[in-house]
């Protein structure tokens, strides 16, 4: 029996030498919604998805001398494709570019761009315990990774629903009320550093910790291959519909007139 999906490779040593062999072989490093989403899914299977620990795709960046706020940075879209401005983040992890926190060096906070970049006052939330249901489904950082589409932007939103699922899951495989704790490190006081975020295994309740060292030598990142990325994005649950498909659909409804002129408009202009 295979311990992972047939298409996703487990990269096992140093994230900072890991990521750049990993993206140079085109492979694309999965999410915290990725792996929240196998587990639910092939987690029976492959039961490696729950017993062990990965890092993601998905970072936290820590502003210069800011205790008062923090980052979560989506460097992949919801069709599994890595953005433009997440690729130069994750070139940043690299063993040339560590600081004394064992973060990435980021130059300057605007470097990153803004796309998949959303703030979070660390005011708001709760660390350092297991939380119950209704916390975790409160809570801003799980909504973020788990992609929620109240709190991300529509390039990034998936399933409303998989946060509430997967905590289900986690509470009926751990036979605990309280579960997924958040773990996030601190800003350096003159340099801004960025983190891959990664999720623990089913005997640590699927936490989920921001602060691991890029240089630690038990990293593990999962790199979904080339070959496997298309099955991925036919599987994702956002529609794209063409202008002859929403037309169709509109006559079947029984609109006419300046609608379906507006549509044909919209297939002109495609």
């Amino acid at each position: 029996m295979l311990s992972l999906p047939k298409g996703i490779n487990e990269h096992y040593g140093r994230n900072a030498d890991k990521m750049p062999k990993l993206l140079g072989a085109g492979e694309v490093p999965m999410s915290v919604s990725g792996i929240m989403q196998a587990r639910l899914e092939q987690g029976n299977e492959f039961t490696d998805l729950w017993n062990n620990w990965y890092d993601t795709s998905d970072l936290v960046v820590y502003p210069k001398g800011n205790d008062k706020e923090m980052y979560v940075f989506l460097t992949a879209d919801n069709q599994g494709q890595i953005t433009q401005n997440g690729r130069k983040a994750l070139e940043l992890i690299r063993s040339n570019n560590l600081v004394s926190n064992r973060g990435a060096i980021v130059e300057q906070l605007k470097d990153l761009g803004r796309k998949g970049l959303i703030k979070v006052p660390r005011s708001k939330i709760t660390t350092g315990s297991y939380l119950t249901r209704n916390q975790v489904l409160d809570e801003q950082v799980w909504r973020i990774l788990a992609r929620h589409p109240d709190e991300v932007p529509a390039g990034f939103a998936e399933d409303k629903e998989l946060l509430g699922k997967y905590f289900d899951e986690v509470a009926s495989r751990t036979k605990d009320s309280k579960n997924m704790a958040l773990y996030v490190g601190d800003s350096l006081r003159d340099q801004t550093t960025l983190k891959a975020w990664c999720v623990g295994r089913l005997e640590y309740r699927s936490l989920a910790n921001g602060r691991s060292g890029l240089g630690d030598d038990d990293g593990r990142l999962l790199g979904i291959a080339p070959e496997a990325q298309g099955a991925l994005n036919r599987d994702q649950r956002v529609n794209v519909y063409t202008p002859d498909q929403v037309r169709g659909a509109l006559e079947e409804l029984g609109f006419s007139g300046l609608t379906k002129t507006l549509i044909d408009k919209l297939g002109e202009e495609k």
